[in-house]
C-alpha cells in the first residue's frame, strides 16, 4: 500500500507530508485550495507528465517522494525482476527542475521513468475524469472486457504470432510474383536488369582504376614535363658532365684508394651502389618518356566507362559490393518465378492453414468475450441497483471490423446503457449523464476491482453529479471497497468524507505575501467541522451533532463488513 506522500514545491505547496491508511483515505477541501495538486504530486511521481509549469513561484525545482509497504509477494518478485531489491519498503522519488532536468529513483538508485510507469502500472490505480471519457471509448471497453475476463492474453499473443506469419508469407507469395500478370512484369524486369548488369561486366575495384586511370591521363603534360626534367637534370648538361657521369668520375677516384684504408673501400661500395641505382632510375624515366603517349581514344573510353559504371551503381545499390548482392538476389527471385510454381502452391496452402488459425483464434476470443460481456454486464447492473439505480439496464453489444483479422480479434463493442425504464438501449457515450456517469464508473471498479492486481485505487472526484441518499450507498460502496484494496478518493460529500478511515484536509492560507497550501489530517473536532460544512451546516453545536451522527452511522456501517 502506499503509506506516505512527501511533496516539495509542487503549485502551491512548499512542504507537505501525507500519511496513508491501508483503508479508505479521503481528500477534502474548499474549491481552488489544491485538492488537484494532490493528484498532479501522485501522478507525476508515479511517472505521469513531466509539467514545469507545476513547480512553486520562486523554487528552481519540485520534488515528490512516495513510500509503500506491504506489497503483495508478486509484486515484489515482478519488482526484483527489474533489477531492484528491497526488503520492507519501496522508496520511489522524482524531481524535476527548470531546465527540464527530470530525476527519478527508486530505494536511492537512478532509473528510467518508463521503469517507475512500469511498476506502478501495477500496484496503483489512478481514476481521473479522464477515465470518465475513456469508458465511452469502443477500444478501451474491449479492455475491459478482456481483462474481467483473464483468459484472453495468451490467446491475443498466439493471434499475433500467426497475424505476423500471415503477412510473411504474403511477402514470399509476392516475391514469387504474385498474380500471373505481376509475375511476368516482375520477370521482364529482372531479366532486364540481369542482362544490362551482364552486359556492363563489371569487374572489382575497375571503377577506382579507371578513376586513377583518368586523374592520371588527365594530368599528361605536367607528368611528362616532370618526368624529361628528371631524366635530363640525371643524364645531361650544358657547362659540364652529367650528373651520373660526375658521380661515376667520384666513384673512379675512390676505387684507386680502397687498398689503402676499410673506410675507402666502405665508401667505394656505397657511391658505387648509388650510382648503379640512379642509372637504373634514369633508364626507367627513360622508358616513361619513351610510352607517356596521349591516348585521346583510350581517355574517351574510360570516360564514358566511369559514366556507365557510375550509373549502374546508383541504380543497383551505390558500390561493386551492394550491386553485386543486388545481382544476385535478383537472380535468385528470378529464378523463383520461372522455376516456382510448386513452392508458390504449398506458400498459398500454408497460408490458407495460418489464415484458418487466424479465424480460430478471432472465434474464441469472440466466444470468451461474449461470455465474459455477459457476466460483466450482469454484475455492473446488480451494482448499479444498488446504487440506485434500480432500472438500469447496460449490455454489451458485439459487431464485427471491416477487416477480415486484426491483432486484437474481429470484435468491435459497444457499451450500451438505459437509466429509465420502458427505454430501448443506447450507446453509453451517447446517453449518460454527469451523476450515472460516476455510479456507472464505481459499478466497473467495484465489479473489475475482485480481478485486477493494483493495490491502491485513487479516485479524482467519483461523486461527481451525486447527492442525497446515492451519496450515502457510494459512501458505503468506497468502504467495501476499501476492506480490499487501499482507496484514496477526492471528495465533496459529507456522506464519503464520514465515511473515510483517514481524512486529508487541504487548504490555502496566505503567509509573508505568499500564498501556500498545506494537508492536515482531522480527528476529533476539526473533522466534525469539516464534516459540518461539507453538510452545508454552519459550526454551531446543531451541525456539529448532525456531522457526528453521520460519522457514527459511518462507523457502525465499517464495522459490519
Amino acid at each position: 500500500m502506499l503509506q506516505t506522500l512527501k511533496i516539495e514545491n509542487v503549485a502551491l505547496i512548499d512542504k507537505a507530508t501525507i500519511e496513508l491508511d491501508k483503508n479508505l483515505n479521503v481528500i477534502s477541501g474548499e474549491t481552488g485550495a489544491g485538492k488537484s495538486i494532490m493528484l498532479d504530486s501522485l501522478g507525476f511521481v508515479f511517472g505521469g507528465r513531466a509539467d514545469r509549469s507545476l513547480i512553486r513561484e520562486g523554487a528552481n525545482s519540485m520534488k515528490v517522494e512516495a513510500i509503500f509497504n506491504n506489497l503483495a509477494q508478486s509484486h515484489i518478485d515482478f519488482i526484483k525482476e527489474l533489477g531492484i531489491d528491497f526488503e520492507d519498503e519501496l522508496f520511489i522519488s522524482r524531481s524535476l527542475d527548470k531546465s527540464g532536468k527530470n530525476v527519478c529513483k527508486i530505494n536511492g538508485e537512478l532509473v528510467p521513468v518508463a521503469v517507475v510507469k512500469k511498476i506502478c502500472s501495477r500496484i496503483i490505480d489512478i481514476h481521473g475524469q479522464s477515465e470518465h471519457l475513456a469508458i465511452l471509448n469502443n477500444d478501451y471497453q474491449l479492455e475491459i472486457i478482456d481483462l474481467f475476463s483473464h483468459q484472453t492474453e495468451d490467446i491475443k499473443i498466439k493471434l499475433a504470432e500467426n497475424i505476423e506469419e500471415y503477412k510473411n508469407i504474403e511477402k514470399d507469395i509476392q516475391s514469387l510474383g504474385g498474380s500471373e500478370k505481376e509475375k511476368q512484369n516482375l520477370i521482364d524486369l529482372y531479366t532486364f536488369q540481369i542482362n544490362e548488369i551482364d552486359s556492363l561486366n563489371i569487374k572489382e575495384n575497375e571503377y577506382e582504376d579507371l578513376l586513377n586511370e583518368k586523374r592520371e591521363m588527365s594530368q599528361f603534360e605536367k607528368i611528362n614535363l616532370n618526368l624529361v626534367g628528371a631524366y635530363d637534370s640525371l643524364t645531361k648538361s650544358s657547362f659540364s658532365d652529367s650528373s651520373l657521369d660526375s658521380i661515376n668520375t667520384a666513384t673512379k677516384s675512390l676505387q684507386n684508394i680502397t687498398d689503402l684504408n676499410q673506410n675507402y673501400q666502405t665508401l667505394y661500395e656505397r657511391l658505387n651502389s648509388a650510382y648503379i641505382e640512379l642509372s637504373d632510375i634514369a633508364d626507367t624515366i627513360k622508358d616513361y618518356i619513351d610510352n607517356n603517349i596521349f591516348d585521346e581514344v583510350r581517355f574517351n573510353y574510360v570516360d564514358e566507362r566511369i559514366d556507365a559504371i557510375k550509373s549502374a551503381f546508383r541504380k543497383y545499390g551505390g558500390d561493386y559490393e551492394n550491386l553485386k548482392k543486388y545481382y544476385e538476389d535478383i537472380s535468385t527471385k528470378l529464378d523463383n518465378l520461372k522455376n516456382g510454381e510448386e513452392r508458390r502452391i504449398e506458400l498459398i496452402k500454408k497460408q490458407e492453414d495460418v489464415l484458418s488459425n487466424i479465424d480460430k483464434l478471432q472465434d474464441k476470443l469472440n466466444k470468451i468475450r461474449v461470455e465474459s460481456a455477459k457476466k460483466l454486464s450482469d454484475s455492473m447492473q446488480i451494482e448499479l441497483t444498488k446504487l440506485g439505480m434500480k432500472n438500469a439496464r447496460l449490455e454489451v453489444a458485439f459487431s464485427r471490423i471491416s477487416e477480415r483479422f486484426s491483432y486484437s480479434g474481429y470484435d468491435r463493442v459497444e457499451f450500451m446503457f438505459s437509466s429509465n425504464l420502458g427505454f430501448q438501449l443506447k450507446p453509453l457515450n451517447k446517453v449518460v449523464s454527469g451523476g450515472e456517469m460516476s455510479r456507472v464508473m464505481l459499478a466497473y471498479k467495484i465489479v473489475v476491482g475482485e480481478v485486477d492486481t493494483n493495490e491502491t485505487i485513487i479516485f479524482d472526484e467519483i461523486d461527481t453529479g451525486l447527492s442525497g441518499q446515492i451519496a450515502s450507498v457510494v459512501a458505503e460502496y468506497l468502504a467495501r471497497l476499501s476492506r480490499k484494496k487501499q482507496v484514496v478518493a477526492v471528495s465533496h460529500l459529507p456522506q464519503i468524507c464520514a465515511m473515510a478511515d483517514n481524512n486529508i484536509k487541504v487548504e490555502k492560507y496566505s503567509t509573508n505575501n505568499t500564498t501556500k497550501t498545506k494537508a492536515t489530517i482531522l480527528e476529533g473536532d476539526e473533522l466534525y467541522s469539516e464534516i459540518a460544512r461539507l453538510m452545508g451546516a454552519t459550526a454551531n453545536e446543531t451541525g456539529k451533532i448532525a456531522s457526528i451522527e453521520l460519522k457514527e452511522k459511518s462507523n457502525k456501517f465499517k464495522e459490519s463488513l
